[in-house]
């Protein structure tokens, strides 16, 4: 008798708990999780991202174009229904976007738009009118992928190419939100590994600087194996004859970044899941003082030194280079067999070393993390 009224105590708590739990279900937060026809993501799954610390994601589409939103639990902080819906309009300049969500999420998440076709320019900006809303950066191999990370409210924004980054168009302030076998992969995977140009010195130009630009004229690889180097373009600088003058100091603009990683979550090694910053940004862009002849790997060691960034560099005699491995943890063939580090100069992935690049005052410094040999990021042509 003692047990049978025991049993009929348990099943009545336990359908208490059920009662109570409400329509509470549970989702597997490692495949993509669709969004309803009314856009409607409840409460509770935001709970339990929250609860599991993971990195989850929804895909909607409007139109013919789809969309990707990332949410980190380790971002969240209230948790209520949130409308992830988005309307998508192509425009003459760009894409427009329209917010279905008329309050804040109470927290930050990552938007990723996948268009139908390849934008020729590799940076764009999201405006309000004239305002700059949001950072945004550019991805994709054969199509590009707009990444927005969306943490303010707004009604609407457009999503515009920037087509030259000297022009007068405004920039969002992404400061506040924004080289055998290995040996082969490294030379595809990073511009930072491959070697230098034809040093044909002889019609070299030099740039008021004091740095020699290309003619354009050399057609063969250099000792280091490095193809020539376009036009217009700084050669480069061996270690060996690097000239540092203390008495003189310059500055630029350094970032780091790995926002291509958040478009291949699949690829990554699972136990490197919670490096990957919700933004993408490692370093927000900065200025960064340097002296006079410092190369953009001397920099780059005393960046990530002074801000407790992880670096790890090896020296490649073959290239006559420094090799970057890894920053932030993050190492090559983390997010695929072509994935790795690179870096851009001015818009330009330089076609050798960074210890090779002799840096300029005012120079705009991007490292990026790449999974597709530099192809997601913007990198045109040979190096």
């Amino acid at each position: 008798m003692k047990r049978a009224l025991c049993f009929l105590l348990s099943v009545a708590v336990l359908l208490t708990l059920v009662a109570c739990s409400g329509n509470y279900v549970q989702i597997n937060l490692k495949e993509p999780i669709a969004i309803p026809e009314n856009g409607i993501i409840e409460k509770s799954t935001f709970e339990q991202i929250k609860s599991e610390n993971a990195i989850s994601t929804f895909q909607g589409t409007s139109g013919e174009i789809k969309y990707e939103w990332k949410i980190f639990g380790s971002d969240i902080d209230k948790t209520r229904d949130v409308n992830l819906s988005v309307d998508l309009d192509k425009t003459k300049k760009g894409i427009k976007i329209r917010f279905a969500e008329s309050e804040d999420f109470g927290f930050p998440a990552h938007l990723s738009i996948y268009l139908n076709e390849k934008w020729e320019m590799d940076d764009a900006i999201a405006l309000d009118g004239n305002n700059p809303v949001f950072s945004v950066s550019v991805t994709g191999s054969k199509k590009t992928v707009l990444n927005i990370f969306v943490d303010k409210n707004i009604a609407e924004c457009e999503i515009v190419p920037i087509v030259d980054s000297s022009d007068d168009t405004p920039k969002a302030d992404t400061t506040s939100s924004k080289e055998t076998t290995q040996a082969s992969q490294k030379e595809s995977t990073s511009s930072d590994i491959i070697g230098s140009t034809d040093r044909n010195t002889s019609s070299d130009k030099t740039s008021s600087t004091g740095r020699k630009k290309s003619d354009g004229n050399s057609s063969t690889k250099d000792k280091y194996e490095t193809d020539p180097v376009p036009e217009g373009k700084p050669l480069p600088v061996e270690p060996d004859n690097q000239e540092i003058n203390k008495k003189r100091t310059f500055t630029c603009t350094f970032s780091i970044e790995c926002s291509t990683i958040l478009n291949n979550l699949e690829d990554l090694d699972p136990d490197k899941r919670e490096l990957i910053p919700s933004n993408g940004v490692i370093l927000a862009p900065c200025k960064v003082t340097f002296y006079e002849g410092e190369s953009v790997f001397d920099v780059l060691q005393r960046v990530c030194k002074d801000n407790g960034i992880h670096l790890e560099a090896s020296w490649t005699p073959v290239y006559n280079s420094a090799y970057i491995e890894g920053i932030h943890n993050l190492y090559e063939f983390d997010c695929g067999e072509l994935s790795g580090w690179m870096y851009r100069v001015n818009g330009w992935y330089p076609n050798y070393g960074s210890s090779r690049y002799q840096l300029a005052d005012g120079e705009v410094v991007e490292w990026r993390y790449t999974c597709d040999l530099g192809n997601d990021i913007g990198r045109k042509g040979t190096w």
